[in-house]
C-alpha cells in the first residue's frame, strides 16, 4: 500500500511540473545530420552472422532517416592467401518519426528495408585503388547467386539530447542494434 501511494504522488508530481509530454511542436525547424556505427544481424543460408556497419542518419521536423552498411570482413584485408572466405554484406535504410516525450528526450518507432548478401571474398586477387596521397588494397568479393535476402525491418529508437546542438542516439531493429551521434543544425541558427 505504501509503494502504491509513494508511486501515485510521485507520478503527480512528475505530471504537474509543467513538462510538455509529447509535444510535437519540439520537431518544428529541427535539423539533424550524424554518424552511426553498429552491428547488422540476419540470417543467409541459414549461417547466422554478425558484421560491423557504419552509416549516416538525417532527421528533418522529426521525420528521420537513416542508412546502414556493412561491407565483407575479408574484402579489405592486406594479406594474401591462397583461401576463400564465405563472406558478407548488409545494407540497410530505415525510416521513422521521432515522438518529442520530453524536451531532451525522443522516442521513434522505425521501419526500413534490409538486404543481406552471402558471398566469397577470393584472397588470391589482389586489387589496388591509387588515390593522389594513398593506396589501398582489397580482394574480389562475388554474391553467390540466390543467396541475397530482402527483408522488412522494424523497431524502435532512443534519443537523448544532453546539450542543445548535441544528440545521441541508439537503435534496436529486427535486424540491426547500433547507436549514433547526431548534430540538431537548427541549434546554430538562433
Amino acid at each position: 500500500m505504501k509503494k502504491t501511494l509513494f508511486l501515485s504522488i510521485l507520478v503527480a508530481m512528475a505530471m504537474s511540473a509543467n513538462a510538455q509530454w509529447f509535444d510535437l511542436s519540439n520537431n518544428k525547424g529541427r535539423f539533424t545530420m550524424g554518424v552511426n556505427l553498429g552491428q547488422n544481424r540476419s540470417e543467409i543460408s541459414q549461417i547466422p552472422y554478425r558484421a560491423f556497419g557504419a552509416g549516416i542518419s538525417m532527421s528533418l521536423y522529426g521525420c528521420y532517416v537513416d542508412f546502414l552498411y556493412s561491407s565483407p570482413d575479408h574484402q579489405f584485408d592486406n594479406h594474401v592467401n591462397p583461401i576463400q572466405y564465405n563472406d558478407s554484406s548488409v545494407t540497410m535504410v530505415n525510416f521513422g518519426y521521432m515522438i518529442p516525450v520530453l524536451p531532451w528526450l525522443r522516442v521513434m518507432p522505425i521501419i526500413g528495408y534490409s538486404q543481406a548478401n552471402a558471398g566469397i571474398t577470393d584472397a588470391t586477387t589482389v586489387n589496388i585503388n591509387v588515390n593522389e596521397n594513398s593506396a589501398s588494397m582489397y580482394h574480389d568479393y562475388d554474391v553467390t547467386p540466390g543467396t541475397r535476402n530482402h527483408r522488412f525491418n522494424f523497431g524502435a529508437g532512443l534519443e537523448i539530447r544532453p546539450i542543445r546542438w548535441l544528440n545521441i542516439y541508439g537503435v534496436y531493429s529486427q535486424y540491426a542494434i547500433y547507436g549514433g551521434i547526431s548534430i540538431n543544425l537548427d541549434a546554430f541558427s538562433d
